[in-house]
């Protein structure tokens, strides 16, 4: 990933984002990622980047190296988001938030970047957790050690407008 279109990437989404009225009470556990696996250099910068504004940006955590590749942590964007707390998302795979609507197309495509260890970007329909439908621009990017090992999936999120 190139960190330019991160960074503007990262503005478009703050700007979303931030359109979504939240609870300033969310009970997120913690309130930035910190890895337990060494990154490279690049990716630290991603991680200070979106932790910088946690509240602002929807994103998760996975660790691959774990069965079904649970989510590890959340952001407090994420929440605001979703409507799911820490507690009832980390240790699960994130398919639970997809429902019969969601574009089986969509979830090849996401699917089949994990596998192969690509990035990915799609306009994906899922549900919070009062079961309301939402659409969100997904961008889904790998971690990676300084020898450029897998170490973590990054899922990042943007709330937008579905065509009615």
């Amino acid at each position: 990933m190139k960190l330019g279109f991160l960074r503007e990437w990262m503005s478009l989404l703050q700007t979303n984002n931030d359109e979504e009225e939240g609870d300033e009470n969310d009970d997120t556990k913690t309130k930035s990622f910190t890895p337990t696996k060494r990154l490279c250099e690049r990716d630290y910068i991603i991680l200070d980047m979106l932790n910088s504004t946690p509240e602002s940006v929807s994103f998760c955590i996975t660790d691959p190296h774990q069965s079904d590749n649970p989510v590890i942590y959340i952001s407090s964007g994420f929440t605001r988001l979703t409507g799911y707390q820490f507690d009832d998302i980390v240790g699960r795979n994130c398919r639970f938030l997809q429902g019969k609507e969601t574009s089986p197309q969509d979830v090849k495509r996401i699917s089949d970047a994990l596998k192969s260890e690509k990035e990915c970007s799609v306009n994906l329909l899922n549900y919070k957790k009062d079961g309301t439908k939402f659409v969100n621009e997904f961008y889904l990017t790998q971690l990676r050690t300084p020898n450029q090992e897998l170490a973590y999936f990054i899922g990042i999120q943007a709330a937008v407008q579905s065509p009615e």
